[in-house]
């Protein structure tokens, strides 16, 4: 499904920091303000259509049914006649258009005419022919799964391997001998052809890991080992994209500890892995799996879950990305293109892939909207764009994951039981965007990744309850039955600042700068909660993180002599004496006699 944009020019902002995909916060708001998000699109794995008449075996009856659409994890069919079909009943499944052959469960059915139609979840493992399904979408719907295994790929006696941890892609390995270090690093122009063979000739008389071997040779550098092996990671998985025939299959496991853990975008190796296709019979697949004609129109996808993925564009994926605007046809960007056909496809295809983008048919499919240009700030994304992690995200997310728990689904979207819907789609895409775990894939705290994770699905869980009228009229119901009261936001900032209290005085000053942070976050009007949060900072060394904690503290209270004195301390450890001379004559004027001052002018007279 597609939105179109009311503008005769491109009213998103796009930039690309730091491996970032981003489109303005405010615009997002008005731009999706009425596209729904349905069930369809909260299901993991991409459903593609097919009709396809077969034989259904339920026990010892058959039945003529007729297959609607696939997936890696589910099916959807008509049956015909009489068969007794119930939820949680077992079916067993022959196709041959797709090849499927699994067992599944009814998970939903609903009479249609003279059949009934029938959702079936597959059970057992994700497996398929590579000809039958996009691969990128088994690798989208891995992640949002949040699963653990490894997803094998076979061709004949070729077999690669993608290690998946959490939902994220770790570590790759491959019986293909290019896909060796030595020849990945050859291809590269990192080594030459005769440390090549030294390696290769020292490598069978030696039992070691080629990358532990480069090194001791001297043709790596141990600062490079890491760069090798994730480039040897990411190159196994792109070569999976070019690949026709063959079949895969993902293996719930638990990861070995032997395992290396890389940090892989599986966004971006889909759109680079795509654009390495170098045969024009290998795009047909996502052409008939997605249903595209030329005269498909392209638009941004109107699921946050998708829009809002971090991918590395080129000049020529930004070339592109600048012709999506809900009204274009493909043909119409293939002419627009600075490019050549082929590599307009490909991008568009990987785009596609991807799912940041979408298709749709007609201009009658799609939600016509409007968008004032001047309210797309540049400036906001710059501001999300900074690789470090500020300790303000940290609180957000240490805080909210505390939380959320003791909150219903109305207040983690701040919103009261009387929202509309049109305020519930509002609030979801605002916060899905502030807590999508893709913004965040450069965290090294797998503890952070875990609550993000957490907050993550039960925003989503939030938003499929809401949005259903059915599944609200429940939670409503359920929900003013409870006679407990909850505890706000600011008293329980209160609660935070007295436990941070204590923690202070006890000299606990990590434990204490958690705490104040998150008052800071739950009420952030109160002078003193930033005040202590900038001096449990500063005892820590944080000076920059102490300083800009002090100085919102002076925001609200502007007069506070020893917010002041403070902070010329903290400029001090920062080299700013200027500025600390300026800041503790500012707290002597205001308390002539401060001792804390007093004693850094101190400093200005040895």
């Amino acid at each position: 499904m597609c939105t179109s944009i009311s503008s005769t020019r491109v009213v998103f902002s796009l930039r690309t920091f730091s491996g970032y995909f981003f489109i303005s916060s405010k615009a997002i708001v008005k731009l999706y303000y009425n596209i729904p998000v349905d069930k369809r699109q909260r299901r993991h794995f991409r459903r593609y259509k097919k009709r396809s008449q077969f034989d259904l075996l339920l026990g010892n009856r058959t039945s003529r049914a007729e297959l609607i659409d696939y997936s890696a994890s589910g099916i959807g069919i008509i049956v015909e006649g009489s068969l007794p079909v119930t939820e949680g009943k077992v079916l067993t499944l022959t196709l041959s258009e797709p090849a499927i052959r699994t067992e599944g469960e009814i998970v939903w059915l609903r009479r249609t005419g003279p059949g009934v139609r029938v959702g079936i979840k597959k059970i057992g493992s994700l497996h398929g022919l590579l000809r039958d399904y996009i691969l990128a979408d088994v690798f989208i719907g891995l992640q949002r799964r949040r699963v653990t295994g490894i997803l094998e790929v076979r061709n004949g006696p070729l077999l690669k391997k993608v290690y998946v941890k959490d939902g994220e892609v770790i570590f790759s390995e491959s019986n293909q001998s290019d896909d060796d270090l030595g020849e990945i690093l050859l291809r590269e122009g990192k080594i030459n052809s005769t440390q090549y063979s030294h390696f290769k000739n020292v490598s069978k008389k030696i039992d070691k890991k080629h990358g532990t071997l480069f090194i001791e040779l001297g043709y790596l550098k141990p600062a490079q080992l890491v760069w090798a092996v994730r480039h040897q990671s990411e190159e196994i998985i792109m070569s999976l994209f070019g690949i026709e025939n063959g079949s895969f299959e993902f293996k719930e496991c638990q990861i070995s500890d032997k395992v290396i853990t890389l940090k892989l975008s599986p966004v971006n190796l889909i759109y680079k892995g795509i654009k390495r296709i170098s045969e024009p019979h290998k795009l047909r697949k996502i052409e008939n799996l997605l249903q595209l004609s030329d005269n498909s129109l392209m638009c941004f996808s109107p699921d946050p879950l998708n829009l809002f993925q971090s991918i590395t564009l080129d000049d020529a994926g930004r070339e592109v990305v600048s012709y999506i605007d809900g009204k274009t046809s493909i043909k119409d960007i293939l002419l627009l293109s600075h490019h050549n056909e082929f590599d307009t496809r490909k991008i568009l295809y990987a785009l596609l892939s991807t799912r940041i983008i979408d298709s749709g048919d007609s201009k009658s499919e799609l939600k016509h909207t409007s968008i004032n240009p001047e309210e797309i700030s540049d400036e906001d994304i710059d501001k999300k764009l900074r690789r470090a992690v500020p300790q303000e995200i940290i609180n957000k997310i240490e805080t909210t994951y505390t939380t959320f728990k003791n909150t219903g689904y109305y207040e983690i979207f701040g919103l009261r039981e009387s929202a509309s819907f049109d305020e519930i789609k509002r609030a979801y895409h605002k916060i899905v965007k502030e807590f999508h775990p893709d913004r965040y894939t450069y965290l090294d705290s797998d503890l952070l990744k875990s609550q993000l994770n957490t907050i993550f699905y039960f925003i989503t869980e939030a938003y499929a309850t809401l949005s259903d009228p059915e599944k609200k009229k429940q939670y409503d119901s359920q929900i003013s039955s409870k006679t407990v009261q909850k505890t706000s936001n600011i008293e329980l900032a209160k609660i935070r600042f007295e436990e941070a209290m204590n923690e202070f005085r006890n000299k606990n000053f990590t434990r204490s700068a958690e705490l104040f942070g998150q008052s800071v976050y739950l009420d952030s009007s109160i002078a003193n909660y930033h005040y202590y949060y900038g001096l449990s900072l500063e005892k820590l060394k944080r000076y920059k993180d102490a300083g800009r904690a002090l100085q919102k503290a002076l925001k609200i209270d502007p007069i506070n002599a020893d917010c002041l004195a403070e902070l010329g301390y903290v400029y001090l450890d920062l080299g700013f004496e200027a500025r600390a001379r300026n800041s503790f004559k500012k707290a002597l004027r205001l308390s002539p006699s401060h001792k804390r001052a007093s004693e850094g002018m101190r400093y200005f007279m040895k």
